[in-house]
C-alpha cells in the first residue's frame, strides 16, 4: 500500500494543473465547452490507487470514493486527468452550492460526478505536448464505455452568442474556449453568460471566531474577537503586500505570555481559500484572501512574516531590506541617526525607500525594486550600504550576526536579503503589551520623537484613514540596482 501511495503522489507532483481560464473572447475555430459548475482537480491513478488533488495539492480523495472507484475501472494502468468535481441538483444540473454542502456533509442521496475535460498522461505517456484535439481524442477513447459518475466534457456546436443565450436561460455559468492546436499549458478563455465567473470559489465554510472571548493580550484584555476585528478592518492594505507571497504565521494559542510557534507549512484541515504552494518539499502557506487571513487569525496567528519574493518568481525579490535591531546599550537617538544616514545614502544613490517600525523596538528600511533582480543583488546593495554606515558609527553599529559579539550595539542586519528569509509584514501585530503593529512611516515621522508604541491595534485604523496606505509602494517597486551597486563599489 505504501508503494502505491507514493506512486500516486508522485504523479500529482509531476503533472500539475494548467492555469484557470481567464475572461476573453472565442476565436472562430476554438473548441467550445460548458463552464462546469464544480471544483477543478487533477485525478491521478497509479495501478489501483487513485488520488484527487486541487492545484495546491489539497487532497479530495476521501470525499469522492465513487469517483475513485470508477477511475480504477478505466482500461489503463495509470492516468492523469484534468476535470471538475460536480454535484447535481434536483434538475440534474451541476450546482456548486450542492457540491459545497456535500463536501461539508456527504449524503448518499447526492449525485456526484467527475467531468473530465483534458488528459495529461496515459500509461506513463506524457501527452501535455500534444494538441488539445489529440489529447481530447485519447480521452474520448478512454471514456467510451464510462457511465456516471465519470462524464466526458463534450464540445458544443454553434456560435458563441447563440450558445450563451441558450445556456443563460438554464442557469449555466458560461462557455470555455480552447484552441484545438494548443498544448496543455496554453491558457483557455472563459466567456460568462451573465455575471463574471468566479473560478476560485471555495468549498470550505467561511471563517468564524471560536473561543471568541479568549484573552490573548492578558495585560490589555484584548481578546481573539478584538484581533479578528482588527485584521478584518486592515485586510485590504495588508493583503496588497501578502498576495502571492509565502508567509510564516506566528501563533500564540494561549496568549502572548505563553509559548509561541511558527507555522511554515499548511495546517491540517485548512480551508481551500488558504492557498498552498509546493516549495522545496513543503506545502507553504500563501494568504491571498480576507477569509484566509481571518482563518489563520482564528488559529491564534498574531504576527505574519512574509518572504521578499513571490511564488511566481521566488528567486527575484521585490525589495531590499535593512533591519535596524537595537542592542541593549542602544539609545533611541542612535536608531534614528542611523536610519537617517541610510536615507541620505539611498537618496545619493537615487533609490526610493519606505521606512516602517518593526512593531517592537527596531526599524526596517525597505527599497522597493523592479522585477528581475536576484537575491545576490539585493544583498550586495544592503551589505555595502551597511559597511559604509558602520564606518560612520563604529562605536554604535555592529554587523556581527552573533549577539555576544555585538557588545550591546545596534545590529544593522543585511542578511535578510536571501530567498526564504522573511520579514514582519506591514500592519502585522506583535506579541507585546499594547498590541503594537508594524507601521509604515513617512520619512518626516522618523525623528527622535517617533514612538513605535503609538501604532497599535486600537490606533491603526485612524492612521490609515488619515494617511492612506503608506505600504502601497513596497510591492510595486520600479527601482534598478545595478547603477547604485556600481557606485558603491567605487
Amino acid at each position: 500500500m505504501e508503494k502505491r501511495e507514493v506512486s500516486a503522489w508522485a504523479l500529482s507532483r509531476r503533472y500539475k494543473l494548467a492555469p484557470n481560464p481567464s475572461e476573453g473572447e472565442a476565436n472562430e475555430d476554438d473548441r467550445l465547452e460548458l463552464a462546469w459548475d464544480g471544483h477543478r482537480v487533477l485525478v491521478c491513478r497509479a495501478g489501483k490507487d487513485v488520488r484527487i488533488f486541487s492545484a495546491d495539492f489539497r487532497e479530495w480523495t476521501k470525499s469522492f470514493p465513487q469517483v475513485c472507484l470508477a477511475v480504477t475501472r478505466l482500461e489503463c494502468k495509470s492516468v492523469v486527468i484534468d476535470g471538475f468535481l460536480c454535484a447535481l441538483d434536483e434538475r440534474a444540473h451541476p450546482s456548486f452550492e450542492v457540491l459545497r454542502e456535500y463536501v461539508k456533509k456527504p449524503s448518499p442521496g447526492t449525485r456526484v460526478a467527475f467531468a473530465a475535460w483534458d488528459v495529461l498522461a496515459i500509461d506513463d505517456h506524457d501527452l501535455r505536448g500534444q494538441t488539445l484535439a489529440e489529447r481530447t481524442g485519447k480521452l474520448a477513447e478512454l471514456f467510451a464505455k464510462c457511465k456516471e459518475p465519470l462524464v466526458l466534457s463534450q464540445p458544443l456546436e454553434g456560435a458563441p452568442s447563440a450558445l450563451l443565450a441558450s445556456l443563460g436561460k438554464i442557469g449555466v455559468r458560461g462557455l470555455v474556449a480552447r484552441a484545438p492546436n494548443a498544448v496543455y499549458q496554453t491558457a483557455a478563455t472563459c466567456i460568462p453568460t451573465d455575471a463574471s465567473i468566479e473560478w476560485d470559489r471555495s468549498l470550505s465554510a467561511p471563517p468564524k471566531v471560536t473561543n471568541a472571548d479568549k484573552v490573548l493580550y492578558p495585560k490589555d484584555g484584548i481578546t481573539k474577537t478584538d484581533i479578528a476585528r482588527y485584521y478584518d478592518d486592515i485586510a485590504e492594505p495588508m493583503l496588497r503586500v501578502m498576495r502571492d507571497r509565502p508567509v510564516v504565521c506566528q501563533r500564540w494559542p494561549d496568549g502572548i505570555d505563553d509559548f509561541t510557534w511558527y507555522q511554515h507549512r499548511m495546517p491540517p484541515r485548512a480551508p481551500d481559500y488558504l492557498r498552498a504552494v509546493w516549495i522545496e518539499g513543503n506545502r507553504r502557506v500563501v494568504i491571498e484572501t480576507r477569509e484566509g487571513l481571518l482563518w489563520m487569525v482564528n488559529q491564534a496567528a498574531l504576527t505574519f512574516h512574509g518572504w521578499s519574493s513571490r511564488v511566481a518568481s521566488l528567486e527575484n525579490p521585490d525589495w531590499v531590506i535593512l533591519d535596524l535591531d537595537p542592542g541593549e546599550n542602544t539609545k533611541w537617538e542612535t536608531v534614528i541617526d542611523v536610519a537617517l544616514a541610510l536615507r541620505k545614502l539611498l537618496e545619493m544613490l537615487e533609490l526610493p525607500s519606505v521606512p516602517k517600525t518593526s512593531g517592537q523596538k527596531g526599524l526596517h528600511i525597505l527599497v522597493p525594486i523592479a522585477k528581475g533582480h536576484t537575491a545576490a543583488q539585493t544583498h550586495e546593495l544592503a551589505y555595502r550600504m551597511a559597511i559604509l554606515v558602520q564606518r560612520l558609527y563604529p562605536d554604535e553599529v555592529s554587523l556581527e550576526a552573533q549577539t555576544e559579539t555585538r557588545k550591546g550595539r545596534l545590529y544593522l542586519d543585511h542578511l535578510q536579503n536571501f530567498m526564504g528569509k522573511s520579514l514582519v509584514l506591514p500592519y502585522s501585530l506583535r506579541a507585546a503589551n499594547g498590541a503594537p503593529a508594524s507601521a509604515p512611516l513617512e520619512w518626516s515621522e522618523v525623528t527622535k520623537k517617533l514612538d513605535p508604541k503609538a501604532f497599535t491595534l486600537k490606533t491603526m485604523r485612524a492612521r490609515l484613514d488619515a494617511k492612506g496606505d503608506l505600504a502601497a509602494p513596497i510591492p510595486e517597486g520600479k527601482a534598478q540596482l545595478a547603477k547604485a551597486i556600481a557606485r558603491l563599489k567605487q
